[in-house]
């Protein structure tokens, strides 16, 4: 009896803590899907108003671009008959028939002057004076479209140059208010203030008063007074809400406008009620589990009933039983945990392919086997080409899905007696049994073609091949550890002769190892020692015959061996990760030389410095440029990068970004080898650039092959269209310099002028052009 009052103790204690923990589960869950639901609702908030933006700031840009274009604006600002300039009905009608209620036009005439207001009569004033970027663009001309805090409230602006005859007119300038935005959110049930940062209190000098919060300046025209208070009254916490916050049964999110430097320039503060947020599927999972819980309660009580009050001996004896059956079912487990370990240390667990441990287990038998039996093993090592690039540029789930994607193919038509297995990386192995020369071969160039094929991964198109070793027992090593080791020199032999290709050993390829061991050791020491210098190829203006600029160029100086041109070690240096220590050493070694040069009095023009793909795709190579600047005291404005179009197009977006940073240094950007890439128009014109350079392939055969001249032509109406300098390189006749010239290409580089030179020939060279 007394052991029956104990076990009804425990039973109660039990009961009691089911209770508490399926309680805790379900409000957990619940908690967790509800975070989810409502971090999804935030997002979808946040996109509307990005895409709403986007498609103003568009809008607003694409308004100025047709009124440039407009003939009757342009005959009016040749004849000067500014008082005739009259968009106020233009304005009316976009408030009639479109979202665009607030807009107003402002035109500058190449002096400067406001001729022209749609706000007010008042003309005439110089606006220099006021605004410094009125000033570039009208000394530049260009397209600019942003947001910007002005003097009467925060707004989008559009400024478009206006030519006539390829004569410069002015600016036109359209300018409109967000208010559009705020009343499409409300129509959606999302309350929103426009809050722009107190930082520009002072720059808003005739922004309503009575929209000033703590020096914060509400935008919104008529502002839903409710939530306005509600804001204002804990205005920091709403400002820097990173996700999402909830508060009086709405969901707060924040979405933030930076300016030029990436400071916060505003806040979209918006809110929607949470009653309006459909969260009925998660009630009804939560209903769902707590009827389970109910249920699962009820055969407990149950269960213990019958336990006291109906069979307990049965019960004891059958518990007995249970306990036998899940020792016996706790051991199977064990057992196959044990197996599950064993595997996992033995498989990749990416590809679940056998890793470096199995293999060389399973070579090591092969061997042992083959000794006694006669027989033949081969190993095939695999490095996959390119794979690193693919990896940079699209991220590591698209890497990891390709390797899964090209395991997949290794695998195909296997025979049971081989293995495949990953060794780490994109390093494959393939352990062939019994196999002459033909039928490796064979093997070889059947999974050659099978890599032809394009992968789909994440709706992206790749292209990937295999460089290939191969090595056999007896001929090239009679150990695991030479058979993989001569394998592994085979495919660096294959890769150095054009990847995509297979090798087999040979005596001669443990040299190319050991040679190529040595050249590593001479690249570090070369840097240690200094030996890299510059050469500098010279830039002609060939209409005026002076110079434009130097490019700047990488040589070897080697203590024994002398001058090595580039091709020699670059794509070494590359591999082996050097590269980005020997661009950065060089960008500072010809800064300091074209100083020495202006210091002396001789002009040089603007010193070209190439931009690789590593140093695109480098999250340093920003620091290091400014870096380069201070150190040297080089001044950005003579300063001049060349990037592929090629390199441009891998990651056009994060190109984008990375160029308009290095322009904003004041430093200019051409395209090299233009014409030669796969390069988007869209793109092209988004990106800050100042000059396009015509590949050598376009101008060898010119004037005489037709489709290079008509590709020519072609590339510098571009540039000329879209306002872009135009250079040409590998220029070695006079008669490409003439056509080019005529063409309007007045800018040359190539061996008709100089080649490469060093800095004392150099420095010859430019003083007879001073």
């Amino acid at each position: 009896m007394k052991l029956n009052y104990r076990i009804a103790i425990l039973s109660f204690i039990f009961i009691g803590l089911y209770l508490y923990a399926s309680y805790t589960y379900i409000q957990e869950i619940y908690n967790e899907q509800l975070h989810e639901r409502y971090t999804k609702t935030s997002n979808i908030i946040r996109g509307k108003l990005q895409t709403l933006i986007n498609e103003k700031k568009e809008a607003i840009l694409l308004l100025s671009i047709a009124l440039s274009e407009s003939d009757t604006i342009k005959h009016l600002l040749v004849t000067k008959q500014y008082q005739k300039l009259n968009l106020d009905s233009f304005s009316d009608k976009l408030k009639h028939h479109s979202s665009l209620h607030n807009v107003w036009f402002q035109i500058i005439n190449p002096n400067g002057q406001s001729v022209y207001r749609s706000w007010s009569s008042k003309d005439g004033d110089n606006i220099l004076s006021i605004r410094n970027e009125i000033k570039k663009i009208i000394n530049k001309p260009r397209i600019i479209s942003l947001i910007s805090v002005g003097r009467y409230d925060i707004t989008f602006k559009a400024i478009v140059p206006i030519y006539h005859q390829k004569k410069f007119l002015g600016l036109i300038e359209t300018i409109a208010k967000f208010n559009s935005i705020g009343r499409k959110l409300q129509t959606e049930n999302i309350d929103n203030l426009l809050i722009v940062d107190k930082r520009y209190k002072n720059q808003l000098k005739f922004a309503n008063k009575e929209h000033f919060f703590n020096g914060y300046y509400i935008s919104n025209k008529n502002p839903n007074k409710i939530f306005l208070h509600q804001v204002v009254k804990e205005l920091p916490l709403f400002i820097h809400i990173r996700n999402f916050i909830i508060k009086e049964e709405k969901l707060f999110t924040t979405y933030t406008l930076f300016d030029i430097d990436q400071q916060p320039m505003a806040y979209f503060v918006l809110a929607k009620p949470l009653s309006q947020i459909d969260i009925s599927d998660i009630k009804n999972q939560k209903i769902t589990l707590i009827s389970i819980a109910i249920i699962i309660f009820i055969g407990i009580a149950l269960f213990i009933y019958y336990i006291y009050f109906i069979n307990y001996k049965k019960f004891v004896k059958k518990q007995t039983l249970i306990l036998q059956k899940n020792v016996a079912h706790k051991t199977k487990e064990l057992q196959k945990q044990s197996e599950i370990l064993k595997y996992q240390a033995e498989h990749d667990p990416l590809t679940n392919l056998p890793n470096r441990l199995l293999f060389l287990d399973r070579l090591k038998q092969a061997l042992k086997y083959a000794k006694r039996k006669n027989g033949k093993v081969s190993v095939l090592f695999f490095d996959l080409d390119r794979f690193k690039e693919i990896n940079d540029t699209y991220g590591h789930e698209v890497g990891d899905k390709l390797l899964q994607e090209v395991t997949k193919r290794l695998t195909e038509n296997r025979r049971s007696e081989d293995t495949v297995a990953r060794l780490g990386g994109d390093e494959f192995t393939l352990l062939l049994l019994n196999q002459d020369q033909d039928g490796i071969i064979h093997v070889v160039t059947s999974i050659m073609k099978k890599m032809e094929k394009p992968f789909y991964i994440n709706n992206l198109e790749l292209y990937t091949t295999f460089s290939i070793g191969i090595s056999s027992y007896p001929e090239d090593g009679t150990t695991h550890d030479e058979l993989l080791r001569n394998a592994d020199t085979a495919m660096y032999e294959a890769k150095m002769n054009g990847k995509n290709n297979y090798h087999f050993y040979n005596s001669k390829m443990t040299e190319i190892a050991i040679a190529r061991t040595k050249l590593e050791k001479e690249l570090r020491k070369a840097l240690e020692n200094k030996e890299f210098i510059p050469y500098f190829q010279p830039k002609i203006d060939a209409k005026h015959n002076k110079i434009v600029g130097l490019e700047a160029l990488v040589r070897w100086q080697h203590p024994t061996k002398g001058i090595v041109f580039p091709d020699k070690f670059i794509p070494f240096a590359e591999e082996i990760g050097l590269i980005t220590a020997i661009d950065n050493y060089m960008m500072k070694a010809s800064m300091k030389q074209v100083l020495l040069w202006q210091q002396e009095g001789i002009e040089c023009g603007k010193l070209s410095i190439n931009l690789s793909a590593k140093q695109l795709n480098s999250k340093s190579y920003l620091n290091e440029l400014k870096t380069a600047l201070n150190e040297t005291k080089f001044d950005p404005k003579y300063l001049e990068i060349e990037i592929t179009e090629t390199h441009i197009m891998r990651n056009p977006s994060r190109a984008l970004t990375i160029l308009e940073k290095i322009k904003s240094l004041g430093i200019s950007i051409a395209i090299d080898d233009f014409g030669t890439g796969y390069s988007s128009l869209s793109y092209l014109k988004k990106l800050p650039i100042t000059k396009l350079k015509i590949d050598r392939s376009f101008v060898i055969d010119i004037p005489e092959e037709d489709d290079d001249v008509a590709i020519v032509r072609t590339i510098i109406s571009l540039a000329k269209n879209l306002r872009l300098g135009i250079i040409a390189e590998g220029v070695e006749k006079k008669e490409q310099v003439e056509f080019l010239v005529q063409e309007g290409c007045n800018d040359i580089q190539g061996y008709y002028f100089s080649k490469p030179l060093d800095t004392q020939n150099c420095k010859e060279f430019l003083k007879n052009y001073q």
